[in-house]
């Protein structure tokens, strides 16, 4: 008889139609979600699990020894972590954000701007009318231009980083654009999706997660689960990674001709993975080449209560989302310092590409606000001098009103 080896075991994802759960027993997986489609997941690990409280008897008695030990209420705990890449993880970031893509990317022309000047110096594309910002751009958007007169302009990425000037129409973006004289004939359009955490409408969502062993024919199906975050790791000289947290009410086992559950998944995607080297981070607007690490987290604290008469908890509950994170960079001046000690509230761009092309897929995470809980100094050895960062993310009072804004150039209808 074989045994189970890593690189044979597939892991599945598939939505529920409905993110209600309903106390009790939970519904017939074969009816809801039902055994066909799904999405395959790349991974790197999982650590999901089903768990059963424990209990054992505190009573004392002649014979000195325990009289009884019984088993409670069932979650399914642990997550799933992977390396990051457009388009693969867009129904677990949509789950843990509550929020919904939005894959109407914004159109804008020469109409509303009147004209597009690009200056390669300064990174800018500077709109001859109207108000960029009105028209439904936003930092961390992905945008391409077609038509206009510089054609090495046209169909390239350019990442905005920020917005200036009289009716925001200095338009900051990365890479550098080539310079170029005002152009009345082009046409400007965001790609891929971009999705918040809403200030309101917050969606419920949950999944059923499958890991088939293929090698011993054995499967495990993780029933009625929700997201309760993530946590993002970007190295300086690595893979970026994600690990998305989960909890569930219930797991079922299958085995021989019943497994694998899922039939018919789609197949993993195939988008390149992002490494820090190949992008932008931006602090306050100012790009950072000290950075020698970052990460982001969201956390919603997820919780299961037991209740009395049922071996399932009767609801995921999930609280607010918590979004903090930490920059690590080499110590070269007070300006991080100042602004924990002045209590600054600052923004943070990372923006990540899967390569150097000039329309290659890339994957942004904006914060328009957020508040260093500590500037600390590491001084020792002899080498340079790190800074260690914490910070946390707080909802912004304008544009989106969101703590988090993610754009995914992979994430299409």
């Amino acid at each position: 008889m074989p045994l189970a080896e890593g690189v044979s075991a597939r892991i599945t994802v598939k939505p529920y139609a409905s993110g209600n759960i309903t106390p009790g027993a939970g519904p017939d997986p074969t009816v809801e979600p039902g055994a066909t489609g799904g999405q395959i997941l790349r991974r790197v690990s999982s650590s999901l699990t089903l768990s059963k409280d424990t209990y054992q008897s505190a009573e004392i008695n002649s014979h000195r020894q325990l009289s009884d030990f019984r088993h409670g209420v069932r979650r399914v705990t642990g997550g799933i972590s992977g390396e990051l890449s457009p388009g693969t993880y867009e129904m677990l970031f949509e789950a843990a954000m509550r929020g919904t893509w939005d894959i109407t990317p914004t159109s804008v022309s020469n109409t509303e701007l009147t004209s597009i000047a690009a200056d390669h110096t300064t990174s800018t594309l500077i709109a001859g009318g109207g108000d960029p910002v009105a028209s439904g751009l936003r930092v961390g958007d992905v945008i391409r231009l077609t038509g206009a007169s510089e054609v090495t302009n046209n169909g390239k990425n350019f990442t905005i980083s920020s917005f200036s000037g009289a009716s925001n129409r200095t338009i900051h973006v990365y890479p550098a654009p080539t310079t170029m004289a005002a152009d009345t004939t082009f046409s400007m359009a965001g790609t891929g999706g971009t999705l918040i955490i809403p200030a309101s409408g917050h969606v419920s969502r949950k999944f059923a997660f499958e890991i088939w062993n293929a090698d011993i024919d054995v499967a495990q199906v993780f029933t009625e689960c929700r997201v309760g975050g993530f946590n993002i790791q970007l190295p300086p000289t690595g893979i970026g990674t994600v690990e998305f947290t989960v909890m569930g009410r219930d797991g079922i086992a299958f085995e021989a001709g019943a497994a694998p559950f899922f039939t018919s998944p789609a197949a993993e995607t195939t988008t390149g993975l992002v490494a820090a080297v190949n992008g932008l981070l931006q602090v306050n607007g100012i790009t950072r080449a000290v950075v020698t690490g970052a990460n982001i987290q969201l956390e919603m604290n997820p919780e299961g209560t037991p209740v009395i008469g049922s071996d399932l908890v009767p609801e995921i509950f999930l609280g607010r989302s918590l979004v903090t994170g930490q920059i690590t960079a080499f110590f070269e001046n007070m300006e991080l310092i100042n602004s924990f000690i002045d209590e600054d509230e600052i923004s943070l761009l990372i923006y990540l590409t899967t390569g150097s092309s000039a329309a290659t897929d890339a994957i942004s995470f904006f914060l328009p606000r957020i508040k260093l809980g500590g500037a600390s100094v590491d001084t020792s050895g002899e080498a340079g001098q790190t800074i260690t960062v914490p910070f946390t993310a707080l909802k912004a009072s304008t544009g989106d009103a969101t703590t988090l804004r993610i754009t995914d150039t992979a994430v299409i209808a």
